[in-house]
C-alpha cells in the first residue's frame, strides 16, 4: 500500500513541475495602457457648470492672392490691398479670389496689374466683382491664359485685341456680346464663354481659325437664349471640342458636318426633338452629351438610324422610357448609351 502512495505522490510532483514549466514558457503579462486623462474643464463665472476647453482654429483669409514670380518665388497675400505696394513687374502667374460673394476688386488695382504685369503668363480672377475690365495699353507678349469667373462682367474692352499672345480665354460672366476687335486674337486655341446672355452667336469667333476648343453656355436663369447658329463653322477647321448648352437650339447648321476633327460635341439643355443631321457622320466623334432635350420618339428614332459614329452617347433626362432607351442601344450596337431609368 505504501508503495502505491509513493508512486502516486511522485506522479503528482511530476505534474506540478510540468505545469510550472508551461507557465514559464508563456509570454509576459499584457501591458496595461494608462487611461488618458479627461480634457481639462473650466468653470463659467457665476455658474457651477463645467465646459471643455475649446481650441479655436485660425480662420482662412477671405481674400486669396497667389503670386508666382519669374524666378520661381511664390507669394501668398492675405489682402487684395497689398497688391498696391507689390512689385508686379516680375510676376509670372497671378490668381485672385475671394470667399465672400460681392467682394469688389478696385479698378485701380486691376489697372495696375494690366499696366505693370508685362511678364505675366497667366491671370485668374474668381468671385470678385470687377464690373468693367480695364483698358489694355501695355504690351503683354507672354500672357497666354486669362480666366475670369463670377465677376458680374457684361462687356469686354475693345483693347483686348492687344493681348495678341493669348491662347486660352475662359469667361464665366453675363456677357451680352463681344467687341469686334475680339476677332484679332488670332492665337486663341481655347475659348469658353459660360453664363453668357448672348441673343445672337458672336460672329467674331469665326475669325479665330486656330480654335480647337469652343464652349458656350447660356445663363440658365436668363430669358435670352440662342435659337440658331451661323452656317460658318467650316471656318473653324481645327475644332476638336464644341459645346453649346443652356440655349434654345433645335437645329444645327450644315457646316458643322465639315468639322472633320471634331471628337466631342455637347448640345445638352437645348430644344432638340431629334438628333441633328449635321452630326450624323463626323468621323472622329466619340463623346456626345445630349441630355435634357425634349426628344420626340418617332423623329428621334428615325435620326438615330442614320448615325455612323461610335462612342459614348448620353441621353439622360430626355423624356424617353427605359424600353425606348434600350431600343436606341440595340440600334447603336457599337456605342455606349447612357440614360436614366426614371421614366420607365
Amino acid at each position: 500500500m505504501k508503495k502505491y502512495i509513493i508512486v502516486f505522490s511522485l506522479s503528482l510532483l511530476t505534474l506540478s513541475v510540468s505545469a510550472q514549466k508551461k507557465k514559464k514558457k508563456q509570454g509576459p503579462p499584457p501591458v496595461v495602457k494608462p487611461i488618458p486623462e479627461p480634457p481639462k474643464v473650466i468653470e463659467q463665472a457665476g455658474t457651477s457648470e463645467s465646459m471643455p476647453v475649446m481650441i479655436s482654429m485660425p480662420m482662412r483669409a477671405a481674400d486669396q492672392v497667389r503670386i508666382k514670380k519669374t524666378d520661381g518665388q511664390e507669394l501668398n497675400l492675405e489682402k487684395l490691398e497689398e497688391l498696391v505696394s507689390t512689385d508686379l513687374a516680375q510676376v509670372k502667374t497671378l490668381s485672385l479670389g475671394s470667399s465672400i460673394s460681392g467682394k469688389k476688386l478696385s479698378s485701380e488695382i486691376l489697372q495696375k496689374i494690366m499696366d505693370e504685369g508685362n511678364q505675366m503668363e497667366s491671370l485668374e480672377i474668381s468671385n470678385l466683382d470687377i464690373s468693367t475690365f480695364p483698358e489694355i495699353t501695355a504690351a503683354h507678349p507672354k500672357l497666354k491664359k486669362i480666366a475670369l469667373s463670377r465677376n458680374n462682367l457684361s462687356v469686354l474692352p475693345a483693347s483686348i485685341s492687344n493681348l495678341t499672345a493669348l491662347e486660352e480665354f475662359d469667361c464665366n460672366n453675363p456677357l451680352t456680346g463681344l467687341p469686334s476687335t475680339f476677332a484679332q486674337l488670332k492665337n486663341l486655341k481655347q475659348l469658353g464663354l459660360n453664363g453668357n446672355l448672348f441673343s445672337t452667336f458672336p460672329k467674331e469667333i469665326f475669325s479665330l481659325n486656330k480654335l480647337s476648343f469652343l464652349y458656350l453656355s447660356g445663363n440658365y436663369k436668363g430669358e435670352t437664349k440662342l435659337t440658331d447658329l451661323p452656317d460658318l463653322f467650316e471656318q473653324l477647321p481645327e475644332l476638336k471640342e464644341l459645346g453649346i448648352e443652356h440655349a434654345g437650339l433645335s437645329t444645327l447648321p450644315k457646316s458643322i458636318a465639315a468639322l472633320k476633327k471634331l471628337e466631342k460635341a455637347n448640345f445638352s439643355f437645348n430644344q432638340f426633338t431629334s438628333f441633328p443631321a449635321a452630326l450624323y457622320n463626323n468621323p472622329k466623334l466619340v463623346f456626345i452629351p445630349f441630355t435634357n432635350n425634349p426628344l420626340q420618339w418617332e423623329p428621334f428614332l428615325a435620326s438615330v438610324k442614320k448615325i455612323k459614329w461610335s462612342g459614348l452617347f448620353f441621353l439622360n433626362d430626355t423624356g424617353l422610357s427605359k424600353k425606348q432607351y434600350e431600343q436606341v442601344q440595340q440600334i447603336l450596337s457599337k456605342t455606349d448609351v447612357y440614360y436614366d431609368e426614371m421614366n420607365d
